[in-house]
This record gives structure tokens, C-alpha cells and sequence, in this order.
């Protein structure tokens, strides 16, 4: 069966079509036409979205940018 990609992503968008009372749309449209949701496009485009590296925080000595470097986490 031709599923969305993002069924298993847990987003809260998609809560309400994923219910036990609206199991039928569910089936129809997240297991079959998904396609033709918004959310499925609106969750494509924010994936493809270029993703800000830039730092949250700036530290400063002296008004002075210090330099952090990546740790992997």
C-alpha cells in the first residue's frame, strides 16, 4: 500500500485525520491520496528548507566574538 512518508513522524498536523473516529479519511488519504494533503507539501517543503547553522548564542569577551567549534552533539 502507498503510505505517506511521514505517517511515523508523530506531527501534531496530522493528530486529527489519525484517530480512531476518523480512521476511514485516514485510510484514504494517508495510505492512499497523501499526495493531496497540505500537510504532506507543507512537511516536504519545511524538510527542504535550507537550515540556519548559525550559532543561537553569540559569546563575547570584551565585546569580542569568541570562536566555538562543533562538538557533535
Amino acid at each position: 500500500m502507498d503510505a505517506c512518508p511521514h505517517i511515523d513522524r508523530d506531527d501534531p498536523r496530522c493528530a486529527s485525520r489519525l484517530c480512531l473516529g476518523r480512521l476511514e479519511q485516514a485510510f484514504s488519504v494517508c495510505f492512499g491520496a497523501y499526495r493531496s494533503c497540505l500537510t504532506y507539501h507543507r512537511i516536504n517543503r519545511e524538510l527542504a528548507a535550507p537550515v540556519d547553522s548559525s550559532p543561537l548564542v553569540m559569546l563575547t569577551t570584551n565585546g569580542t566574538a569568541l570562536p566555538l567549534r562543533r562538538t557533535g552533539t
